[in-house]
């Protein structure tokens, strides 16, 4: 059983390497390349697709809430981890406003923006953590930070809730 076991696995990985090869199966994801912004999913441009992500952040952050509601930790994980993938997609991307700008004042926005959303990803980083130890009132505090850093970045960037 557990040969035929590896060599289904062995099988599996050999197709997928030649999909690969053969560009059948691609792993892409929308990219901020210096003021360049290419992404086929949301093609009207850099501020929809960071507005997608930050829908998907929202969307694993209710979802967690909810199933802590409810007794649920496997469920709650797995919606953090759609948080998490959320903050990931968003921070490969560059905000309109920051393309307008040029220089320094431009680098410095990306940073910030980047380095706002590093914040928010270790955070969901230490509600995981801190649910799988079992420390429900530790992850609810942390989840009130998330929210905080949300709303300050809503501020700086002036977007509305």
């Amino acid at each position: 059983m557990k040969s035929t076991m590896t060599i289904t696995v062995l099988i599996w990985i050999l197709g997928m390497s030649a999909m690969l090869f053969l560009g059948r199966v691609s792993f892409s994801a929308p990219v901020a390349d210096g003021d360049q912004y290419l992404n086929s999913s949301a093609e009207d441009g850099p501020d929809e697709a960071i507005e997608q992500a930050m829908e998907e952040i929202h969307r694993g952050g209710k979802a967690v809430r909810r199933a802590l509601r409810k007794k649920q930790l496997d469920a709650a994980l797995l919606a953090i981890s759609v948080a998490q993938k959320g903050v990931v997609e968003a921070k490969k991307l560059v905000p309109a406003a920051a393309l307008k700008l040029e220089g320094e004042a431009q680098a410095r926005m990306k940073a910030d923006y980047r380095k706002r959303l590093i914040e928010v990803l270790e955070k969901w980083l230490q509600v995981e953590r801190l649910l799988i130890d079992g420390k429900m009132a530790e992850a609810a505090t942390t989840m009130k930070e998330i929210s905080e850093l949300e709303k300050s970045g809503h501020k700086e960037y002036e977007v509305e809730d």
